[in-house]
C-alpha cells in the first residue's frame, strides 16, 4: 500500500532547484514532480511548484503533459533504437544487495522539458517537468537521485 502523504512529501522535495556553490550557478525550481501509471498515464501524486503562479502548470495542463510524456516512453521503451539516442540515459545502481536498472528519458513538450524513469520493477513512471532553461543533464542527476529515495516502491504494482 502506498502511503500518499509520504510520496507527497518525497515528490514535494524533488521541486528544489539546483545550485552550485563553486559556480554561480542555479536553476529554477521544478514546474511538477509526478508519479504516474505505466499501464493508463493517471496521476498517482504529484507536486507543484507554487512559487510561480503563472506556470503552465495546472492540473489540467499536467494531466496533458502526463499523458503526452507516457505515451512518448512508450513508444521509446518499445523501440529499441530509441533507447541509443542521446535522450535515453541506462542507469544502473545496487541497493541493499540487489542490482536496478531503468532508462531515463529526456524531453522537449509545450516548450517545457520533461525528464522520466520507470521506477524499476513496477507499474509506476517518476516524471519531471521544468522550463526550458533547465539543463536536461541536470534533470537526469535529479531523477537518479529521486530513484534512489523512492526505493520503497521498486517493484510495486497497481491493482
Amino acid at each position: 500500500m502506498i502511503d500518499s502523504a509520504n510520496v507527497k512529501a518525497l515528490l514535494e522535495n524533488t521541486l528544489n532547484g539546483i545550485s552550485c556553490q563553486n559556480v554561480p550557478f542555479r536553476t529554477n525550481a521544478l514546474s511538477s514532480s509526478v508519479v504516474l501509471s505505466s499501464k493508463n498515464g493517471s496521476i498517482i501524486s504529484y507536486a507543484i511548484d507554487n512559487s510561480n503562479p503563472e506556470s503552465s502548470t495546472s492540473l489540467s495542463n499536467l494531466k496533458m503533459m502526463s499523458l503526452l510524456s507516457k505515451d512518448k516512453w512508450n513508444d521509446d521503451e518499445s523501440q529499441p533504437s530509441e533507447q541509443t539516442t542521446k535522450s535515453c540515459y541506462q542507469y544502473q545502481w545496487n541497493a541493499k544487495g540487489t542490482g536496478y536498472k531503468t532508462r531515463i528519458y529526456t524531453y522537449e513538450i509545450e516548450e517545457l522539458h520533461s525528464c522520466l524513469a520507470q521506477i524499476p520493477g513496477s507499474d509506476l513512471i517518476l516524471l519531471f517537468v521544468a522550463d526550458s532553461s533547465f539543463p536536461y543533464g541536470l534533470l537526469v542527476l535529479k531523477m537518479k537521485q529521486a530513484l534512489l529515495a523512492f526505493h520503497d516502491m521498486y517493484g510495486y504494482k497497481l491493482g
